[in-house]
């Protein structure tokens, strides 16, 4: 998430900055509203929408992908601005600067391997996802486990009814695809009860261990039981986070030393993969296609 999601997922953008106090004449208004500041090693500086998508999609997408993936993941940025920009009243958003004063930094020699990005920002340019009239939650990762996840069912809620779970057979091909993390026995055991606490035995935490799992087999919850009944549980992206796992689809296997992890895929599992939209352009899909797949019911809308 990047998020988000999300975010899962999602961009780490928000703040007010640079609003006069007064009230903006309909002549003003256009200057104002939905400015996007980077704060640089020498100051503030103004960004145009396109300019900081390219940017934003030199971070998040190899340029080697289809021109119709680079689209659909533009798309995708745009729309955390207009989401952003929304929640905050058309106000500038701040954004860090660093990866950005890199960017600038490397002037000419960059220019070339920023193309790709430039065009995709172009080509799209306004454009971004909504659903019912609003800007969808703007979910994407790097590949999936063979399905994206379904919000409704892992979040228990319908404010995001165009998150489902979508199959996603391609991704298993991905040379990434599977990971193996071990951890040493001592490790684990320290880092569990360090976050959750009580005094379970180490024997009970070691041998106790089960796993909740959604419809696409990502792990939502892991269960420590002892004597029968539960004595910690911890939410499977907290678990992965805490083991530095690619995904939270994983299956466990322990030795006497060590606890061996046996990832699938890699992210969070919501929204769009990144590798199966660049396989669905490869195969000749749009990238609105490719978005209407991943986001189901949701359309193409253009910022006014």
């Amino acid at each position: 998430m990047f998020v988000f999601l999300l975010p899962y997922v999602c961009a780490c953008l928000w703040g007010h900055v640079g609003v006069d106090d007064g009230a903006a004449t309909a002549e003003e208004e256009p200057d104002g509203a939905r400015k996007i500041l980077a704060d640089m090693d020498w100051g503030v500086w103004e960004l145009g929408q396109e300019e900081y998508v390219a940017y934003r999609l030199s971070e998040v997408m190899p340029e080697d992908y289809e021109p119709e993936a680079l689209k659909a993941q533009a798309v995708l940025i745009r729309t955390e601005l207009v989401r952003a920009w929304r929640e905050q009243g058309d106000e500038p958003l701040r954004v860090a600067g660093d990866g950005l004063q890199e960017w600038y930094d490397a002037g000419t020699e960059a220019g070339q391997a920023l193309a790709a990005y430039e065009e995709a920002a172009r080509s799209t340019a306004g454009l971004y996802l909504s659903y019912e009239g609003e800007p969808v939650q703007a979910a994407y990762f790097k590949l999936s486990n063979g399905r994206t996840r379904d919000a409704k069912e892992v979040w228990q809620t319908d404010q995001y009814p165009y998150l489902k779970s979508v199959p996603c057979a391609q991704d298993r091909a991905a040379r990434d695809y599977r990971s193996d993390t071990a951890v040493s026995r001592v490790g684990f055991l320290r880092e569990i009860q360090a976050h959750i606490g009580g005094e379970s035995a180490e024997e009970e935490l070691w041998d106790g261990m089960r796993f909740e799992r959604d419809g696409a087999g990502y792990v939502t919850d892991v269960i420590f039981c002892a004597d029968g009944g539960e004595v910690g549980r911890m939410d499977g992206e907290t678990f992965r986070y805490l083991f530095d796992l690619a995904s939270a689809s994983f299956e466990a296997e322990r030795t006497d030393t060590q606890i061996i992890f046996h990832v699938t895929g890699a992210g969070h599992g919501f929204g769009m993969s990144q590798y199966g939209a660049n396989c669905r352009a490869v195969n000749g899909e749009t990238y609105d296609r490719i978005l209407k797949d991943y986001f189901c019911g949701a359309d193409l809308a253009k910022i006014e």
